[in-house]
């Protein structure tokens, strides 16, 4: 074809049956736009969530060279020395730091919820980096030297980000472990327009200060260098990080050990590993999201594909004015990019606004599973807009390229004549082999092995393989019930003309049939499917949490709001709590993070040796013995959680090397429970030998139980006034709370199913739309039959109604098969947690009938719509 055939073609061949029927093309951009809109909300919300979590230390020091953190969470400020030695008379800056969260204090309506905003605390040394060259790190304090000093030395104060207020508050209070702490602010963290902006939840202090607020005198949480500019400068990096690298394996008693006591790590490598801990979970949502696109594909197809058996005729001309087959072909491809384009520019415009929306909810997920994040709304990058465009251009290709084929290979002769019989569509879409050949392939791939991440976190690819594949088997199986009910149907037949002419035309489907059955199939099944999966998460959720929580009070810091908080409860608070007179015994627990083969995971330590207080375990693999319930004999013995035996691929008999502040410490597995509150995995041991390994009394958790005739709501509420910087929930409270967390982690499912499923039923409309278009003639006989417009009407209905039960069926059926591999394959390889099945027949059931009585509405209304048509109108 050449250049100028192509404009002239989608001007005077495409554009106008747009112009002709701008309802019809507005409807299939709105569908490809929904499918790509769901797609990039879902990805900026992601995006977001993640990027909120940025290495504070940039908008201080700029970009750092390198950074070393200890697996245990912490230093000793007596490294700071050795390093200084060990780096010798190089051109090196050592920033110490140390990172503290804190929440703000609970309201009084806030008092049994979980989620308030989590702020971190950063303290630097001021005074050392004002040595740096750049200006703002000078501009913590005012000029000159009598008000850089009076500032100083006013006591605990910190600075806060311009997105936090732009005119700082003279003070702001924050829960930090136990106690609720006023701190003045001196002012706003200085930028420059070349540095990262401070995040709204940074707060800065003096390294000094934070430590005597936070308890942690001597303590540092990790150290950066900068390596001054100069000559040389990459070969001086690597130097330093040689350096850090063979001080990390010197013992500080001279003596040498293999273990590294800190990891040497380089710019950027928190966001790294932040990522890494949620990809599995971002990647989950992501393929979720693609269900509406899947099934706007289906739709596309079927609307282009009607498209070119309307245009048969004009088709048909073209070739016989000497168009050639590849240019028919081309023209259509050309229009579906054009929808493409318009469905993605669209579906972009729409998915920025639905981030907005849905951002918080996956903040707020991130936030309860891995680790604090705090982000109010999602940007459009120049990336994300060519991501959103190229997928909606894309999928209209994907979807045009059989209508495009079919479209070159109509022969004129056999067009140029009404009534042509509808289009059966494509044999490939009307072969039983094909389908049940799918599904089997999704049988091999549900046994495959998920992929491994960085992080040690696991993505099933060929568990949503299979799941695509059996969407795709099942769509194709559905159109083969549509005959036998047909037949089936032929009672009513005779009795009822209406039902006899709507089940004439499904004894040999068209293709459009398929396709909207197919569509209907797909929505069905994956949002039963999904159904399946919420219903045997929460029953597996209640009872865990009705097996595990069984004191009559939990106390935590109030300042511990995300699960990456670390406030403690002091010992002497936690003392005065046991020791109240209505308690007649407390368990406690210590929540330590480690890094395990460079892996983050959690170390706990509980009171297993006291049978009235220890947890209630649900267990994967139980203890051989009762060793680990005897302090005699289990100081190395330890059980992990289910999702620990994924992600370090460990088992019962195992041996960890542990580190502590006291050195590696060498463990057996002694047995694995079940944890569906912690994605990461944890550790659990006595909680004397943790607080022998790191040095303290402080606890993270206690759970009281009271004495006969002590009401819990009644001591719950003298202990909140007494020690306001506790979060305090009764059994009940906090039962409702894990819940309503769980249910909120599904809250961007249920949107996208119930997108998925209004996608498929105006697919169902625009089936019969295509059907009614290609029956005028008949329509026109019908009526002059004497047909009313309301018979007509009902025969369409009987028609979309055959087409919904199909699809139901075999939806629903393919949601028993999605339901088994979301469970057993897909969450086990994601998280690595065990569920226990449920089958929720009741809103299965009112699924199918909802989806049902909803088509046999929106068919009636097309054919409503159908009887009026006139047998000469254009498309």
């Amino acid at each position: 074809m050449n250049a100028p055939l192509l404009p002239f073609l989608l001007r005077h061949f495409t554009l106008r049956h747009w112009r002709l029927a701008p309802k019809q093309s507005a409807l299939l951009v709105l569908i490809l736009a929904l499918g790509v809109a769901v797609f990039v909300a879902v990805r900026l919300a992601n995006r977001a969530a993640v990027s909120s979590f940025s290495n504070f230390t940039d908008t201080l020091t700029g970009q750092s060279d390198w950074m070393i953190q200890s697996p245990t969470g912490s230093f000793p400020e007596s490294v700071l020395p050795e390093l200084r030695a060990g780096l010798g008379a190089r051109a090196v800056h050592i920033i110490p730091l140390l990172e503290v969260s804190g929440a703000t204090p609970p309201a009084a309506d806030e008092t049994t919820k979980l989620g308030r905003t989590t702020y971190t605390l950063l303290g630097v040394d001021l005074l050392g980096i004002r040595n740096l060259a750049r200006l703002q790190d000078r501009e913590f304090f005012p000029k000159g030297n009598d008000a850089f000093w009076d500032t100083f030395n006013r006591g605990p104060q910190v600075w806060v980000s311009p997105d936090y207020a732009s005119t700082p508050p003279t003070e702001v209070a924050l829960v930090i472990d136990d106690s609720i702490r006023v701190l003045p602010v001196a002012g706003l963290i200085p930028t420059a327009p070349d540095a990262p902006r401070a995040p709204a939840t940074l707060m800065i202090a003096d390294l000094e200060q934070l430590q005597k607020i936070a308890g942690k005198v001597g303590r540092i949480s990790r150290v950066e260098f900068i390596v001054e500019a100069g000559p040389n400068l990459a070969q001086r990096r690597s130097e330093v990080r040689d350096v850090l690298q063979a001080l990390a394996l010197v013992s500080p008693n001279s003596s040498t050990s293999a273990e590294a006591r800190w990891s040497v790590a380089a710019p950027g490598a928190r966001r790294e590993a932040a990522e890494a801990m949620t990809r599995a979970f971002s990647l989950n949502l992501t393929v979720l999201s693609l269900i509406a696109l899947l099934t706007g594909l289906y739709l596309i197809f079927q609307a282009l594909d009607g498209a070119v058996v309307r245009r048969r005729p004009e088709i048909a001309i073209l070739r016989s004015l000497g168009v050639e087959e590849r240019a028919i072909q081309r023209l259509w491809l050309a229009e579906s990019a054009l929808l493409g384009l318009l469905g993605g520019a669209l579906g972009l415009l729409l998915g920025w606004a639905g981030a907005q929306l849905a951002v918080r909810g996956v903040a707020q997920t991130i936030n309860a599973l891995y680790y604090a994040t705090t982000v109010a709304s999602a940007q459009l990058t120049v990336e994300e807009v060519g991501l959103g465009l190229g997928l909606g251009v894309l999928a209209a290709l994907v979807a045009g390229f059989w209508p495009a084929r079919e479209a070159a290979r109509t022969p004129p002769a056999q067009v140029l004549q009404r009534g042509v019989r509808p289009f059966a569509g494509a044999r490939i879409g009307r072969s039983i082999g094909l389908g049940l050949g799918l599904i089997a392939a999704g049988i091999v791939c549900a046994q495959l092995p998920p992929v491994a991440l960085a992080g040690g976190g696991r993505f099933p690819l060929a568990g949503y393989v299979a799941a695509f594949l059996w969407v795709f088997g099942g769509g194709i199986a559905a159109a083969f019930l549509l005959p036998p009910m047909a037949r089936l149907a032929r009672g009513f037949g005779e009795r009822f003309v209406n039902v006899k002419i709507a089940l004439s035309h499904l004894r040999q489907p068209s293709g459009r049939h398929r396709l909207a059955a197919a569509a209907l199939v797909c929505a069905i099944g994956m949002t039963a499917g999904m159904t399946i999966l919420v219903a045997s998460f929460e029953q597996t959720m209640q009872g865990w949490v009705k097996r595990a929580l069984q004191a009559d009070l939990y106390i935590s810091s109030a300042g511990a709001q995300s699960a990456s908080a670390q406030n403690q409860i002091s010992a002497a608070t936690a003392q005065a709590l046991i020791e109240h007179p209505s308690v007649a015994r407390a368990g406690r627990l210590i929540v330590h993070f480690i890094d395990l083969d460079g892996i983050s995971t959690t170390l706990s330590g509980a009171d297993l040796e006291d049978p009235a207080t220890r947890p209630d375990l649900p267990w994967i693999v139980a203890p051989r013995d009762g060793a680990i319930f005897d302090p005699a004999r289990n100081a190395n013995l330890v059980l992990v959680s289910e999702s620990f035996t994924a992600r370090f691929a460990v088992g019962v008999g195992a041996t960890l090397r542990l580190p502590t502040p006291a050195g590696v410490r060498p463990v057996v597995v002694a047995g694995v429970f079940a944890d569906y509150g912690n994605e990461r995995g944890s550790i659990l041991i006595t909680r004397r030998q943790v607080q022998v390994w790191f040095g303290e009394d402080a606890v993270t958790n206690l759970a009281l139980y009271v004495k006969p005739g002590v009401d819990s709501d009644a001591l719950r509420a003298e202990l909140l006034q007494r020690y306001p910087g506790l979060s305090i929930f009764t059994n009940a409270k906090l039962r409702d709370e894990v819940l309503r967390v769980f249910r909120q982690t599904f809250s961007i499912t249920y949107a996208l199913e119930v997108i998925g499923i209004a996608v498929a039923m105006t697919g169902l409309a625009l089936t019969l739309i295509s059907v009614l278009l290609d029956r005028r003639d008949e329509l026109t006989t019908l009526r002059a039959l004497g047909f009313r417009r309301q018979q007509i009407a009902l025969a369409a209905s009987v028609e979309g109604l055959a087409v919904s039960t199909c699809a139901v069926v075999t939806g629903l059926g393919l949601s028993l098969a999605l339901g088994w591999l979301l469970i057993f394959v897909i969450n086990k390889q994601s998280f690595g947690w065990t569920l226990s099945a449920a089958l929720p027949v009741w809103p299965l059931l009112g699924l199918g009938a909802a989806v049902m009585a909803t088509g046999w509405i929106v068919s009636y209304a097309v054919g409503l719509w159908g009887a009026d048509l006139p047998a000469d109108r254009e498309e």
